[in-house]
Formats: C-alpha cells, structure tokens, sequence
C-alpha cells in the first residue's frame, strides 16, 4: 500500500502533465490579496514556494517585488517566465533541495504549501527569513453556490466507485468551506505551534467567477485527483460532469472564490 510520503510525492508532480490547462483553467488571485501581502513585508526580497505556472508569481511582481521563484516541475517552471518576464529568478528544485540566498523579507506559498515536507518547512522557513519577515500561505476554495451541483457530482463520483484517496476534494459546498478554511486547523496550527513565528491568524479575500460546464471540466482536469486516476479513467469522469451540468444546470456553474491568506512573522 502506498504511504504518505509517496501519495503526496505522486500527487505533487502530477501537474507537469497538465502545465497548460492548469495556467489556463485554475483562478488566479484577486490584487487586493497581493496589495496586502507587499503591505506586510518590510522589504522587496520574496521567495515564492512552489510557484508553479507563475499565478501568484505576477501579483508580487505588479507590486514591484524581487522574487525569485522555486518550482519543481521543469514543465510548469518553463510557462512562468512567460507570465512574470524577466524580473522573476526561476529555480527548478523542491523546497527542501533549493540553495538558498537568503535571508527574504517574505515568503509566499500558493495553493503549495501542503506539497513540502511537514518535517522541516516551518524549521526551513525560519532559517530563510529575516527577523521581521512575512511568512503568507495562500489558497483558493471555491463552494459552488448551485449545492444540487455538488450533490451532482458527487453522485457520479459513486458511480465510479471513488472513495478513500481516490475520490476527489472538489467541489466543496459552502459549509464544507468554512470548515476548511478555520484560521484554528491547519495551517494555522502548524503556524502557532513553531517557537520561531507570530501566528497572526488568516485574511480573507472574497470573489466570484461563473463557468461553463467545459471550462469547469478544465479546472478539475489540472486538480491531482484527476491527473493520478489515468487520463482514460479521468477523461471519462470528466466527461460525465461536463455533460450533467450542460443538460441540468444550463451549462453554467457559479464559483464563490474566498482566497485565504495564513499570515505569520518570523520572531527574533
């Protein structure tokens, strides 16, 4: 049986495959979120963990940041310098096997965090940064306001027999989003409980996009829980839901977007 360590390995590579549809089909993040992170830094010089296709990465750029950017994926980390150009230094390399130049002002993770290793991240993270230093973990959660959608999919999700590991974590309802989205669970806890932070709580940042059923059928193909079930196996769960909310629901779904950013400051 595949343990932690390697279901989590397995599922924080499984993007490559997909680096295009993931930059075009995931949300990107509303400025606000990065107004108030440039706000909180008390210098220019970020490092942005797991950086992926340069989402976030263009925000702290738009806010005249020095970033230099970590990303694994040699198939992701070839879109970014395409988003955030020149200013951007891109390092293929995990977090833990990344040489830094530190110390940062910042540092920013993006919808990456849960991918590094819970043994030594924050450990990791207090080395790096400044006294001083901001640490923002950021994430997008997305309830559809339709819930018979949710229900929907979920139906087919039985149909195919997922469950456990397999089954996926989208879409979520509303009330499953504020449960996940607790400043007390995780991350804030793991955020707390280190001797060389400020756990300052979280912020979050409310926005809305409407979809069409294949533009939400993208979104999930760039998810990991449909990049590891296989493309025949995904290409046809994909399918059924795109086909289930074109002839139920008018070929539109309704995503409420709270982007959540975990703030702490290093101590010292």
């Amino acid at each position: 049986m595949e343990d932690e360590k390697a279901y989590t390995e397995r599922h924080a590579l499984s993007f490559g495959g997909v680096a295009q549809v993931y930059d075009d089909a995931r949300p990107d993040y509303p400025d606000e979120l990065f107004e108030y992170i440039a706000g909180r830094l008390p210098g220019p010089k970020v490092l942005e963990v797991g950086a992926g296709t340069g989402k976030a990465t263009v925000g702290l750029v738009d806010q005249g940041l020095t970033v230099t950017a970590v990303e694994p994926d040699p198939r992701m980390a070839a879109i970014l310098p395409s988003r955030a150009g020149g200013q951007v230094g891109v390092e293929v390399a995990t977090f833990e096997s990344f040489a830094a130049a530190g110390p940062y002002d910042g540092l920013v993770s993006a919808q990456a965090w849960h991918w590094t290793d819970p043994e030594t991240r924050m450990d990791r993270a207090a080395a790096l940064l400044r006294p001083g230093g901001f640490l923002g973990l950021v994430w997008n959660c997305g309830p559809l306001r339709q819930e018979e959608v949710v229900a929907a999919i979920r139906a087919i999700y039985d149909d195919f027999g997922l469950s456990d590991l397999e089954r996926p974590a989208e879409p979520v309802t509303r009330a499953e989003a504020e449960v996940i989205q607790d400043p007390e669970t995780w991350p804030g806890d793991e955020l707390d409980a280190h001797p060389g932070f400020e756990y300052l709580g979280s912020v979050l940042f409310p926005w809305q996009e409407t979809l069409r059923a294949a533009e939400f059928g993208a979104y999930l193909r760039s998810t990991s829980y449909f990049q590891t079930l296989g493309p025949e196996r995904g290409d046809s769960l994909i399918g059924r839901i795109t086909t289930m909310i074109h002839r139920d629901f008018d070929d539109l779904v309704t995503v409420d977007w709270t982007t959540q950013c975990y703030e702490a400051v290093r101590l010292g």
